[in-house]
């Protein structure tokens, strides 16, 4: 062959640094439900009730009644008696699934702990983004369908929404604060606001008293959490979740066996074993599931007398609420949503 090509250079192998690599790794949104975890106030005892994914779990709480209206006194009054509810919780079970073979990093520029790394991140990474997406959506779909009044906007009772009027628009918050006081939400509150909310809100917490026109003073006692994600679609210029801190939480769970750390040595075998990992950007940990199997990889990099080592990251989730009785209204929640009339 001519041209010396056989011992032409092949082509150049090597890895990014980390610092190269953010803009492939960037991480998902997640402070609406690691900042609901966090300050999500729940019964403790309804993750220990869960002793496997099949076991039910009830909550239980006292209820309101309505006012009985009496106008006079009686010797031989009666009067209602007390009353309670039950509610179901419900889990949603977050899975991602991936394997690696033993000897596919020995023809690989990327060693055996970097692939393992890399896709167990990935995996991490994609439970981060649908857990996120997940709370969000659960939110949106417990939003209210009735409210008392409040603010300057009108509740839109066909689409569930509190809307605030366009002459409003630099008063989103405010109106939204007032409608949630005007339900008797007085604590502070919890804003997950999608992009056009998020951006007046950084906008209008400029203009302080320092300035000409103060917009500032609406958020007093009140923590955005800015979200990509859709709240209430294209029809609004802007749309926000208001709830009290406290009256919505998330319950993680994993299996009773995955609550160690995950042994090595187990994983080569074909039974596996059962471990857990902590998620910072979620606020508490995921399950992990690991064994072996012998295989012929060779077709996806590996060899034909290979063991290929599977893999599966997992967390459930449970969304709760404070529950309302029908004393007010049958559509009564504690979650409003907020939007903003184009």
């Amino acid at each position: 062959m001519a041209n010396f090509l056989p011992s032409a250079l092949v082509a150049g192998q090597a890895v990014f640094n980390d610092a190269f690599q953010k803009g492939e790794w960037r991480l998902p949104d997640s402070a609406a439900i690691r900042m609901v975890k966090k300050a999500g106030i729940a019964s403790p005892a309804l993750n220990e009730l869960r002793t496997r994914e099949d076991r039910s779990v009830n909550a239980y709480m006292p209820i309101r009644q309505a006012a009985i209206g009496g106008t006079a006194r009686a010797h031989n009054h009666t009067g209602a008696k007390g009353d309670s509810q039950a509610t179901a919780v419900s889990w949603t079970t977050l899975s991602e699934p991936f394997s690696i073979s033993k000897k596919q990093a020995d023809n690989n520029v990327l060693t055996w702990a970097q692939m393992y790394a890399s896709s167990l991140q990935n995996a991490i990474y994609n439970i981060i983004d649908r857990a996120d997406a997940w709370f969000v959506a659960a939110a949106v779909a417990a939003k209210t369908g009735y409210s008392a009044g409040g603010g300057k906007g009108n509740f839109n009772t066909t689409d569930d929404v509190y809307e605030v009027p366009a002459a409003e628009a630099n008063y989103f918050f405010q109106n939204g604060r007032q409608c949630l006081r005007y339900n008797r939400y007085n604590g502070p509150l919890m804003v997950i606001a999608d992009d056009h909310a998020a951006t007046s809100a950084e906008r209008l917490t400029a203009q302080g008293s320092a300035n000409a026109t103060n917009y500032g003073f609406q958020f007093g006692n009140m923590e955005i959490l800015p979200t990509t994600r859709s709240i209430l679609g294209s029809a609004y210029n802007g749309s926000a979740l208001m709830f009290e801190t406290g009256l919505v939480a998330v319950l993680p769970w994993i299996p009773k066996q995955n609550r160690k750390p995950l042994n090595p040595t187990k994983v080569e075998d074909a039974i596996g074993d059962y471990g857990q990992i902590s998620v910072p950007e979620l606020g508490f940990n995921i399950g992990i599931h690991a064994y072996s199997a012998r295989v012929d990889d060779s077709s996806v990099g590996g060899y034909t007398q290979d063991v290929r080592h599977y893999f599966e990251a997992s967390i459930d989730l449970g969304f709760t609420k404070s529950e309302l009785s029908s004393y007010r209204d049958a559509n009564d929640e504690v979650i409003y949503a907020i939007g903003q009339v184009p």
